[in-house]
C-alpha cells in the first residue's frame, strides 16, 4: 500500500531543508523523502507495508537515514519526530506520545497521577539513578527503534542504584527488593536490546507494537516498584 508520513525535524527553529531523496528498492518498492522549513514528508510505496504502525516505523527509518547524513555533514544535532500517517485513501492517523495496550484499554499512566507525580518529583530530586532512569523510560515511549535499548538502560539504572548502596555488582539485590526476575527482563527487554547496545544491528531482533508495549509496561512497573521501595507512601 501507499502511505504518506509527515512530521518535523528538530530543532524546528533551524529551518532545516533538503531536496527530494528517492530510494528505489528492487522487487520491494520505493520511498521518497523531502524536507522544507523543518517539515519532513516521506512517501512510501511498499506493498509489504499494509498497516499504519508499520508505515510509521518504516518512515522513521528512511527519515533517520537522510537526516542522520544531513546532521553529520553539517555537524548539527538533528532529530526526527514523525506525527501522522495518511493512507492512500486519505484517512489520516495521528501518532501521539501516549501509547496504549493492544486492546487500547490501558495506557502507561496511573489513576493516582497527581500523587505519583509528586512522589516521582521528590525522588528524582534526591536520587540520580531514578532521575536518569525516568529520562530513558520517556525516550523509550517515543522511540520505536531504540525502545528496547532505553528500556533496558532504565532497568539497569535501577539495578545500579542497589549496586551503589551495597557495593556489590549484582542483580540479586534488585530482584529481592522489588520482586523482579532475570528471566522476565531477559525475554521481554534484554534479548532485544543487546545486539543494538553493542552496535550489532545486523543481528537485532525485530520488534512489533505488542512487544514494545510489553517492554514499556515492564519498565514502568519496575520504576514504580522502586519508587515504592525508595519512597514509601506515608
Amino acid at each position: 500500500m501507499r502511505y504518506v508520513v509527515t512530521g518535523r525535524v528538530h530543532p524546528e527553529r533551524a529551518d532545516i531543508h533538503f531536496p527530494t531523496v528517492k530510494w528505489q528498492i528492487p522487487d520491494v518498492g520505493k520511498a521518497v523523502a523531502y524536507c522544507d522549513s523543518s517539515q519532513i514528508t516521506i512517501y512510501l510505496d511498499l506493498p509489504s507495508i499494509d498497516e499504519c504502525v508499520s508505515a510509521y516505523v518504516t518512515g522513521e527509518h528512511f527519515a533517520m537515514i537522510v537526516v542522520g547524513a544531513l546532521g553529520f555533514s553539517l555537524g548539527s544535532g538533528y532529530s526526527v519526530e514523525l506525527i501522522q500517517v495518511t493512507e492512500e485513501n486519505g484517512v489520516p492517523h495521528v501518532f501521539g506520545v501516549r501509547p496504549s495496550s493492544p486492546t487500547a484499554e490501558q495506557t502507561l499512566g496511573f489513576d493516582a497521577g497527581s500523587l505519583i507525580f509528586s512522589r516521582a518529583f521528590q525522588l528524582s530530586n534526591e536520587n540520580v539513578f531514578f532521575r536518569l532512569a525516568l529520562r530513558d523510560y520517556l525516550r523509550a515511549i517515543t522511540d520505536s527503534i531504540d525502545c528496547a535499548t532505553y528500556c533496558f538502560r532504565a532497568i539497569e539504572g535501577i539495578k545500579s542504584a542497589f549496586v551503589f548502596k551495597t557495593g556489590e555488582n549484582r542483580w540479586d539485590d534488585m530482584h529481592l527488593a522489588l520482586g523482579t526476575d532475570r528471566a522476565t527482563i531477559d525475554s521481554t527487554v534484554k534479548n532485544f536490546a543487546d545486539p543494538i547496545r553493542h552496535g550489532n544491528w545486523v543481528n537485532a531482533k525485530p520488534t512489533d507494537g505488542d512487544g514494545r508495549w510489553r517492554m514499556l509496561l515492564l519498565t514502568r512497573d519496575i520504576l514504580l516498584k522502586y519508587l515504592d521501595h525508595a519512597l514509601p507512601v506515608a
